[in-house]
């Protein structure tokens, strides 16, 4: 009891033990944002703050989606190619091209998410019950991924979406273009994800895991059942961003989401995920993802070249694990 006590009161008060670096890294952002500002000046336009927003959904999610399995201790390298595989396979539901189905975009949606899903399920339990890394068996699945949707999509590009299907991703629910449909989804999954990390027991097991998993073991916490759990809603959030990333392009190939686990991974450290588990917020991971989005986007208006941006993303990975360690040596 005492374990599970402590367990709740970590993942309820995080929030205030770590309030100075949260400042420290909403401070951090705001710096960014003016820096780009300065840098140039299509960045503070109202379509590129709208443009920021739409990418910021789908890796927000993913965002997200990789953070709470980092609180828990694990990880998982097969997101970009999740983004890949989820896609195409919504994408062949509702194509009206030769290889399409033609399906209704609902069907899409569904196929997408539980694509994801059974990733998720399949990570989970060769994790949990196999007693691999986690670090080997989605390294595994990120090649397993990839083929699956070279082959399924031929190695071409799958297109000719319907509008019913590219609404999500391209629209607004207003006539200005001021609030897009894949923003309030991004939200959406914020709320939820993080009523349940803050509120709900799978949530707070989640930590418990992560912070030490033999005391939770000692507590009576089924931790492979919970690590199946958190693969599980962490698989159907990749197949939701995948989706939403398919409608936003209209078009889903077999090099989507190249490099999103680097985004996703960095955005969650970046927003004060713990890399040795058991620490982070879901509204922390969101400043996360809204900073590499942010710095994404001021080096395609800078013309920075996709070589040196890889080594940009690089840096700030290492950067925000040295600085997680720092903060863990201060703990």
């Amino acid at each position: 009891m005492g374990f599970m006590s402590t367990a709740r009161t970590k993942a309820r008060s995080f929030g205030a033990t770590h309030s100075l670096n949260n400042y420290g890294i909403l401070i951090g952002f705001i710096l960014i944002v003016i820096f780009m500002s300065f840098a140039t000046p299509y960045f503070l336009t109202y379509g590129n703050i709208i443009t920021i927003l739409r990418q910021v959904a789908c890796i927000g999610i993913a965002t997200v989606a990789v953070g709470v399995l980092i609180i828990m201790n694990c990880i998982d390298l097969s997101i970009g190619s999740l983004f890949a595989l989820c896609g195409i396979m919504a994408g062949l539901m509702v194509s009206t091209g030769k290889e399409g189905l033609g399906l209704p975009a609902p069907v899409g949606i569904v196929v997408g998410i539980l694509t994801g899903v059974l990733f998720g399920l399949f990570n989970g339990v060769t994790v949990a019950k196999g007693k691999i890394p986690a670090f080997i068996v989605t390294m595994g699945t990120m090649s397993i991924a990839r083929g699956l949707a070279l082959i399924f999509a031929h190695g071409m590009p799958v297109g000719s979406f319907p509008d019913s299907y590219n609404f999500l991703g391209t629209a607004s629910i207003d006539s200005g273009n001021l609030i897009p449909w894949s923003v309030l989804i991004f939200l959406a999954v914020v709320v939820l994800m993080n009523f349940v990390m803050r509120k709900r027991p799978l949530g707070r097991y989640i930590y418990a895991v992560g912070s030490n998993e033999d005391a939770a073991i000692a507590a009576g916490i089924n931790t492979k059942k919970i690590k199946i759990r958190a693969y599980l809603v962490e698989g159907g959030l990749i197949g939701l961003g995948a989706t939403l990333l398919s409608m936003r392009l209209k078009s889903a190939a077999p090099a989507l989401g190249a490099g999103y686990e680097l985004d996703a991974i960095a955005g969650a450290i970046i927003g004060g995920v713990s890399f040795t588990g058991g620490i982070g917020t879901v509204w922390g991971m969101v400043l996360g993802a809204m900073i590499i989005g942010v710095i994404n986007n001021g080096m395609d208006l800078l013309g920075v070249e996709a070589f040196y941006k890889q080594v940009v993303k690089g840096s700030i990975i290492i950067i925000a694990v040295l600085l997680d360690r720092r903060r863990a040596g201060r703990g």
